[in-house]
């Protein structure tokens, strides 16, 4: 397809999504597709899971997932055991990963946890997977999708005190990787990486603070190291309120994912904006102390404009009594 006809966004990952979600999984990760669905039934309400696809609207329905991507932050005891892991490339880490929650063993962070560790900078990110149905890069399709994808990567993984992020994926995609600012680890600077008996085995790549901010800015990965702390300290509900609110999505859809009622919805929003309100009093200007009737637009409008820029405000934040 001409990249001109597509008309491509990302977009939080639906359940509905998940059955050509699981279709996408890499060769390279050998799990089962209908336990990975399962799984992320669960892990789409999970404060420390984050998945996107990227959707092209030109295509028909069932048909419109392009890409997926999905990561999530680790709990310490398993960041240990990527640190070990990550000596032997060859190690398929995401199987471990995957086995873990399946098995119970890892238990994703809680909302309170996850504050925890970004207050202290000790959030340990890990990419899971990202693929995408065009995987030719000489096509300008693909390139497309890649461009959402990173897009897609920059606004659902920015906002955190990262201490280091982590990724697995094939030789064959590893230059999809390294051109969005993971360091290409030396056994593979010889190439070729996109063809051979070793292109699908599994390769790690990972980056910590120190070394994303020993480059200037610029990169896909390299932005999302940067930080500040969040002003307003947001609940998890409203936090995922405005994460969703983010794509425009229907008050219908909204109140269907945060399993609240319209007049939850509303009560929502009415504290995003008297929280916003105590912090900085000047935040809505003139369009200040009318929180339902004509202002009330204006305030969403006002407060979805500065989350997209300040990622920060969507994640928790918990600093030790």
């Amino acid at each position: 397809m001409a990249s001109s006809a597509a008309r491509l966004r990302f977009r939080p990952t639906r359940s509905g999504d998940l059955d050509e979600c699981v279709a996408l999984l890499p060769a390279w990760l050998p799990i089962e597709a209908t336990r990975v669905r399962t799984l992320w039934h669960s892990l789409l309400g999970e404060a420390a899971a984050m998945s996107t696809v990227m959707e092209d609207l030109a295509q028909r329905p069932g048909a419109r997932i392009q890409g997926w991507g999905c990561g999530m932050v680790l709990p310490p005891d398993w960041v240990m055991r990527l640190q070990v892991d990550a000596a032997r490339p060859r190690t398929p880490v995401v199987r471990q990963i995957y086995g873990g929650l399946l098995d119970g063993s890892l238990v994703p962070p809680s909302d309170r946890e996850l504050g925890m560790l970004n207050a202290l900078g000790q959030v340990h990110f890990m990419n899971l997977h990202y693929v995408q149905r065009a995987a030719d890069l000489n096509d300008d399709y693909a390139l497309a999708v890649l461009n959402i994808a990173n897009e897609a990567f920059r606004s659902a993984v920015s906002g955190w005190r990262l201490q280091a992020m982590h990724f697995e994926s094939s030789a064959r995609d590893a230059p999809m990787f390294a051109s969005a600012g993971f360091p290409v680890v030396p056994y593979l600077e010889r190439g070729p990486w996109d063809h051979g008996p070793d292109a699908q085995r599994p390769v790690y790549l990972g980056i910590t603070r120190e070394q994303a901010r020993a480059s200037l800015p610029g990169t896909s990965v390299r932005h999302a190291f940067e930080h500040q702390p969040p002003r307003f300290r947001l609940s998890a509900a409203q936090r995922k309120l405005l994460w969703h609110a983010l794509f425009d999505e229907s008050d219908e859809h909204l109140t269907r994912v945060l399993d609240v009622s319209v007049h939850g919805l509303k009560k929502l929003w009415r504290g995003i904006y008297e929280r916003i309100e105590d912090a900085e009093p000047e935040f809505f200007g003139e369009a200040g102390g009318d929180d339902e009737g004509r202002r009330g637009p204006e305030k969403r409008r006002q407060v979805l404009a500065y989350v997209r820029q300040r990622s920060e405000e969507r994640r928790p934040w918990v600093q030790a009594s």
